[in-house]
């Protein structure tokens, strides 16, 4: 996806944002037409040294830190789209079911051997809950600070989830998506 991205913004668009689909099996990136100076020559420059750029062969060589800044920016993306909470209840409604099933599936012969046993998946989901918030939060923090590093600017959007606006460009205006760093709800 970064890839995808990075080509794009070599002739004339800018990655604005990548989320999960409605039911979770596909992703969705928004590019829109990047109307700066900048982007404009960038692309004009790009289109006559790569004429045939559409057929997907002849593309702009390969920039490794702008791709790894857009992935960072990605993945920020996708890992804030859901707050800690809800991310936590979205893992414990399998874990609760397959306790539930534990439970009643062997608590019918021998209710020790299925309170034992769903003891045993609650106590397994939370630790695995726990560790895949912890892996989480440990990637992000991760990508963030690339970002920062990178001189990127905090911003948020109309649903307060953070976002990272490239160094360099003016914060979009006011019928933007995006609002500045200090107007962040926590």
């Amino acid at each position: 996806m970064s890839q995808l991205a990075l080509v794009a913004e070599q002739f004339g668009y800018v990655y604005m944002d990548l989320h999960m689909g409605g039911d979770g099996r596909y992703l969705t990136m928004l590019l829109l037409p990047d109307r700066s100076e900048h982007a404009r020559a960038r692309a004009a420059a790009n289109w006559a040294r790569h004429p045939h750029a559409a057929d997907g062969r002849s593309l702009p060589p390969d920039e490794p830190e702008a791709r790894e800044i857009l992935k960072a920016r990605m993945c920020t993306d996708l890992m804030r789209q859901y707050s800690t909470r809800h991310r936590a209840m979205i893992a414990v409604v399998p874990a609760l079911t397959v306790t539930l099933s534990l439970w009643f599936e062997f608590g019918r012969e021998n209710r020790t051997v299925g309170l034992v046993l769903a003891a045993s998946s609650i106590v397994f989901f939370t630790a695995l809950i726990c560790l895949g918030l912890a892996y989480s939060r440990r990637g992000s923090t991760k990508y963030t600070r690339r970002l920062e590093a990178a001189g990127f600017t905090v911003v948020a959007d109309r649903n307060g989830r953070r976002r990272y606006y490239p160094p360099g460009r003016h914060l979009p205006g006011p019928d933007s998506l995006l609002f500045p760093a200090n107007e962040l709800r926590d």
